[in-house]
């Protein structure tokens, strides 16, 4: 899966091209990706401890390029739909992790979350999510060398 961080102006998304076919239909649907910056820590904590703690989204409006890290303490991130809109995912930038982040929350290519975090209002709305905050638990860091990307799946 190749990423790419490009900004492109609408109102806060950011798209992939759709391919069409002769008639000008889509062949499948894309994924949608929505800016944010994710505090980690536990809610509950003052966002201290293990897990998100809350999820911005980045500005409403136009889209602002990507910084490479706010602070060690938060981290930028895509934010998107999966399992047919019965999951999330967050993608980070390898290089936009702080050593104190990659230490304390992806060691051993898990997240802890003790407790759920919220998901903006937004980006339910957005993405068409069927889940309104993100599962406590485990779960998997997947490492794609330059980025990771945790998906958050809600078991019933």
């Amino acid at each position: 899966m190749a990423m790419i961080f490009q900004s492109i102006r609408t109102t806060g998304l950011l798209k992939q091209d759709i391919p069409l076919t002769r008639s000008g239909e889509s062949t499948h649907h894309e994924p949608m990706f929505l800016q944010c910056e994710v505090m980690f820590g536990s809610p509950s904590s003052n966002c201290d401890g293990n897990g998100i703690c809350k999820i911005a989204a980045r500005s409403s409006g136009q889209l602002q390029p990507f910084v490479r890290r706010t602070s060690c303490s938060r981290a930028s991130a895509l934010f998107t739909s999966n399992d047919n809109d019965k999951g999330a995912s967050l993608i980070f930038r390898r290089d936009w992790l702080c050593s104190k982040l990659m230490r304390g929350h992806f060691r051993h290519g898990v997240l802890e979350m003790p407790e759920p975090c919220p998901i903006p209002k937004g980006f339910v709305s957005a993405l068409g999510l069927q889940i309104t905050e993100l599962p406590a638990g485990l779960h998997l860091i997947e490492d794609y060398g330059t980025y990771y990307r945790i998906n958050f799946r809600f078991i019933q």
